[in-house]
């Protein structure tokens, strides 16, 4: 069976917000909705690279792999594929002056800073909520 690995970023600024992503109307699979930066693990790099080249592409921060802190991982079943993706989910923090230089790439339309719990509200995705709320719970996130 197939598995497709993923690394996402719960980017956060000095006030404690976090910053999220609106996917492009043009998105196959998620279209308009909001998200952390990150992505597909590409062959031969590991989840961090992946998490660092993503937040670079996606949101143009550079963030450094050792600074990441990984916050939740876990692996499913996604039917419509039949295949296993296993998701992991980090923490970078960025400082104010970074926070302000986010340039978004093609597949976002719009970014903004919010706090954690409007992030929980307006957050779809089951995995990358539970792994934000997990951290929150369990004061992960400092």
């Amino acid at each position: 069976m197939k598995t497709k690995c993923v690394a996402k970023v719960v980017v956060m600024n000095p006030a404690g917000e976090v910053l999220l992503l609106r996917r492009s109307p043009t998105d196959t699979r998620r279209a308009g909705e909001w998200d952390f930066p990150g992505g597909g693990v590409e062959p031969n790099e590991s989840f961090a690279q992946a998490a660092t080249r993503e937040t670079a592409e996606e949101a143009g921060l550079a963030v450094s792999a050792n600074e990441l802190r990984l916050l939740y991982t876990a692996t499913d079943f996604y039917e419509p594929t039949q295949e296993n993706v296993h998701r992991a989910l980090y923490l970078a923090h960025v400082s104010e002056s970074m926070a302000q230089q986010v340039v978004l790439s093609f597949e976002h339309d719009q970014s903004r800073w919010v706090s954690i719990e409007k992030a929980l509200q307006d957050f779809p995705h089951p995995f990358y909520g539970t792994g934000l709320r997990y951290g929150l719970e369990h004061d992960l996130l400092n």
